[in-house]
């Protein structure tokens, strides 16, 4: 195999597989970078087993020249020192070239680097999924989906389901997560093959949405399979696994009435979160008690060693009856932070129960947060 290729394409290309590499792997070769050329462009490929990524840079895209295929072939290479090799090249172009022994040369400019490589043939097989797609989204609407929901799963595999985001195709696309303390619900209008529910990990869709974060235009293509799901895109393959069981019936958890609602500004609640999140207490998580009385609502924390904070909320519109509860700090900033709105509106229904946060002109988000007990 011997190629040239642009230094800032190639980059750009290993930075998107890479992220398919995982820090422990099951076979040593999967710490490498898979790469193909042929008439039909460069192909990179990393798996960790749970994610898959290809990317195919085209030898010309738009009238432009982005690689030139010398002689065809395939090799696999270490792909974390790869990637840090290309970053620190100094030319514009790069060329790499794969003896019979895939020992493999890359160099730029003066700079020049031998890389002990691995058969190709060696790498595992990758998942293929062919057919329709289930869905079509746009770049734009993953990177807000997932905004706006993947924070809120579970950050331990105590319940695996709950680490993943489940993705319902039924009259429009709906999309839940939870850690059991939290819930976070998005909804689009989007059209889709047929009614279908799966659960994907979060950190799968984080990822894929780092890659794309810079082409908001780009439509993805997602097709299911049992147990695996595609995300494609004109020069992606991301394949990540689905996570198994019967996700919760989370439809029944957001109430329906309320006697107490507040509208209030997000940047106004944030801050003073920020300012009572500043005592330090025993507890594992900070938490804040928020007492709505005589048309006010005041924030307190307090420490026994430290003192305590009072947070009066201004530019705040009440309604319904005092209400006094405590709830998690972390889990509420992050909420907020989901919303794209300068207002939201909590809704609330006793000290125990469950509490909403919506946007009054975006009813498609829901934010509910379980208040903590004190006693």
């Amino acid at each position: 195999m011997k190629i040239s290729i642009q230094k800032d394409v190639f980059i750009k290309a290993m930075s998107d597989v890479t992220k398919a590499i995982s820090g422990k792997v099951s076979l040593p070769i999967l710490s490498g970078v898979k790469i193909t050329a042929s008439t039909e462009g460069i192909f990179l490929i990393c798996s960790n087993g749970n994610i898959s990524i290809e990317r195919t840079i085209f030898l010309e895209q738009g009238g432009e020249e982005l690689a030139s295929l010398l002689k065809d072939g395939s090799v696999v290479l270490n792909g974390n020192f790869l990637y840090e090799i290309v970053k620190k090249l100094p030319g514009k172009d790069i060329l790499i070239e794969v003896d019979k022994n895939n020992v493999t040369k890359v160099s730029s400019g003066k700079s020049k680097f031998s890389l002990n490589g691995m058969p190709a043939e060696e790498y595992p097989n990758f998942p293929k999924i062919e057919g329709e797609a289930d869905v079509v989204l746009s770049s734009a609407d993953l990177s807000l989906l997932v905004k706006q929901t993947a924070f809120a799963v579970a950050d331990t595999d105590t319940r695996p389901l709950l680490t993943g985001v489940n993705l319902l195709l039924k009259d429009g696309l709906n999309v839940v997560s939870t850690d059991s303390h939290r819930l976070a619900r998005k909804q689009m209008k989007i059209s889709s093959k047929e009614d279908r529910q799966v659960t994907v990990p979060a950190n799968a869709l984080i990822e894929l949405s780092k890659i794309l974060e810079n082409e908001p235009e780009e439509k993805i293509e997602v097709i299911l399979a049992d147990n695996q799901a595609l995300f494609k895109t004109n020069n992606i393959l991301f394949y990540s696994r689905l996570l198994e069981g019967n996700y919760p019936d989370t439809s029944k958890l957001i109430p329906s009435s309320f006697t107490t609602s507040l509208n209030i500004k997000v940047k106004t609640l944030l801050a003073a979160l920020d300012r009572c999140s500043l005592i330090e207490t025993n507890a594992k998580d900070k938490v804040v008690t928020m007492e709505v009385k005589d048309n006010k609502a005041i924030l307190t924390v307090s420490s026994p060693e430290i003192g305590n904070i009072e947070e009066v909320l201004e530019d705040i519109e009440i309604a319904g009856e005092d209400i006094k509860l405590t709830f998690s700090i972390k889990f509420t900033k992050a909420a907020l932070k989901a919303f794209m709105s300068e207002k939201v509106k909590f809704e609330l229904m006793g000290p125990q129960r469950p509490f909403i946060i919506t946007a009054e002109n975006d009813p498609s988000l829901v934010q509910l947060i379980l208040p903590v007990r004190t006693y």
